[in-house]
């Protein structure tokens, strides 16, 4: 994997003047990205006042990167709340290439209207102890994204058909490789997850749809404005997967959000309601979706344990893993599995 670029303002002021005119704010945030949040200095053409400037890794090509274009434009026609797009003011173009500076490969490069707000995982830690506030929280969550992912159904493109360690479709194999990199004390619980995974989800696989999805609304992807409404961030990890996903995906990440004196599956309800009120799930998705969920931050631990070994002089890589283990020993200890699916499916109109 080719490392996150790392230009100066100087080097991308010259691709952010094709869209504006813009003075550097601060860098925001991101994994494998760059993202330069700018403020516009003449108004008179556009509502947008912040803008990001997003410099994509040099491992995004350009094709990639125009998927992201079609299926963000897709979401918004639907309704969702996502960064709108921005056209160059000379040629309208969506997309610059960042030429090499300095030995640096080259990058494409998009700007996006900026959603204002607290990310999801600040608002969930405030709202924890207030069930109610909560549940209203999640539900707005399972809007948003269950809008998303209803609006990508039927829409196919070749370059979402990819491998990618972060397909759920593709869990099994990927946690079984990487369960090796786990320490000897954890890997019975992992083992353990694993087991019921291939005795009561792997079965009903076959019958779940597939489309393309966001992959990755966790709770540093999904923002949440002064109106309590969510907008979500970030394409770049979207593939060809199961439909369910980004409903299973978000369930792990809201899961961490959950305190002890809460019941786990329950707190759930609101988001797989509302989720389904926008993108209405088939029952052997209901089904999955616990199961899948929990996949998820299997996934999680087990890439941590990887990549630690590359980094071992990388504390955090350990230390961003603790809340999953707990999570999972807490799943485990509470045996809530099955009970997941019926209360699931009853939400979602199904019968226990």
């Amino acid at each position: 994997m080719i490392a996150r670029p790392s230009f100066d303002w100087a080097s991308v002021a010259p691709v952010a003047a094709r869209f504006g005119t813009f003075e550097f704010e601060r860098l925001l945030p991101s994994e494998r990205d760059q993202n330069f949040l700018l403020r516009r200095t003449d108004t008179s053409s556009e509502v947008e006042e912040r803008v990001v400037l997003k410099v994509h890794n040099p491992n995004d090509s350009m094709d990639f990167v125009q998927l992201q274009n079609l299926v963000l434009e897709r979401a918004m026609a639907a309704g969702a709340s996502c960064q709108r797009l921005l056209r160059t003011v000379d040629t309208g173009e969506a997309i610059v290439q960042l030429a090499p500076v300095s030995g640096k490969p080259p990058c494409q490069c998009r700007a996006l209207s900026f959603l204002p707000g607290r990310m999801l995982a600040e608002a969930a830690a405030e709202v924890a102890t207030s069930s109610e506030v909560r549940d209203h929280l999640f539900s707005s969550v399972g809007k948003a994204v269950g809008r998303v992912s209803s609006a990508l159904i039927g829409f196919e493109h070749s370059e979402a058909h990819r491998e990618f360690p972060w397909d759920l479709s593709a869990c099994g194999s990927v946690i079984s490789l990487r369960s090796g990199d786990v320490s000897a004390d954890r890997r019975p619980l992992l083992d353990g997850f694993l087991a019921r995974y291939h005795a009561k989800i792997l079965p009903k696989l076959a019958q779940l749809r597939r489309s393309i999805a966001h992959n990755d609304p966790n709770d540093y992807n999904l923002v949440v404005n002064s109106s309590g409404d969510v907008g979500v961030l970030d394409f770049g990890d979207l593939l060809h997967t199961y439909t369910c996903a980004d409903a299973a995906i978000c369930i792990a990440y809201l899961l961490f959000h959950i305190p002890p004196e809460a019941p786990l599956i329950e707190s759930m309800l609101p988001f797989v309601r509302s989720f389904h009120a926008e993108c209405p799930l088939e029952e052997a998705e209901v089904e999955t979706l616990f199961g899948l969920a929990l996949m998820r931050v299997c996934t999680s631990v087990c890439m941590s344990a990887y990549q630690s070994k590359l980094e071992p002089d990388n504390e955090y890589l350990l230390i961003s893993a603790k809340p999953a283990w707990a999570l999972l020993a807490r799943v485990a200890t509470e045996a809530v599995e099955d009970e997941a699916p019926k209360l699931f499916r009853e939400v979602c109109g199904f019968g226990g």
